[in-house]
């Protein structure tokens, strides 16, 4: 991203689905550990902004410039029901390292520690509660070392690592 102190940027953003305009000329600015909440009635643009700064909405119009390093964390949790906890962790995750999957493997289940759930990990998804499920959402940044994280849809999109991660550093 060329703004190193900007976390994310839109300019005259626009969005439209048929004849309805959800966004129309919108511009913010995000800056690195801001915390952003979205306010608004249903239908005014706040999942769609977000859809679109986490790359997952091509179809806007105007300037977005969001590093390429981020990931998304649904708000609901998302998980694979044939797979136990710690493979739904790694997935889609590959490794850098030579060390490989003994790597992969250590970095999971350091960041089930980190939300509370390494006694987790061989069990199956139906075994956990719903707040247990939603912490496990919050590992999707692992392995992505992002710049930006964002949670979909509208609540409060997180820059930087969880809130809790950024309140630390304060």
């Amino acid at each position: 991203m060329a703004h190193e102190n900007l976390a994310a940027l839109g300019k005259g953003v626009t969005r439209a689905f048929g004849d309805r305009e959800v966004l129309r000329g919108l511009d913010i600015r995000l800056a690195p550990g801001e915390f952003v909440a979205l306010l608004g009635r249903s239908g005014t643009g706040k999942s769609t902004l977000l859809r679109i700064l986490g790359g997952l909405d091509a179809g806007y119009g105007g300037e977005v410039l969001v590093p390429r390093r981020r990931a998304v964390v649904f708000q609901e949790p998302r998980l694979l029901p044939w797979q136990r906890v710690l493979p739904n962790v790694s997935l889609g995750l590959k490794s850098i390292s030579p060390n490989g999957r003994s790597w992969l493997h250590e970095q999971c289940l350091a960041a089930l520690r980190e939300v509370g759930l390494a006694d987790h990990a061989r069990a199956w998804p139906v075994t956990l509660s719903g707040g247990e499920a939603q912490r496990k959402s919050r590992t999707a940044r692992l392995g992505r070392d992002p710049e930006t994280i964002k949670i979909l849809p509208g609540i409060v999109p997180v820059i930087g690592g969880t809130e809790e991660e950024a309140r630390r550093k304060d």
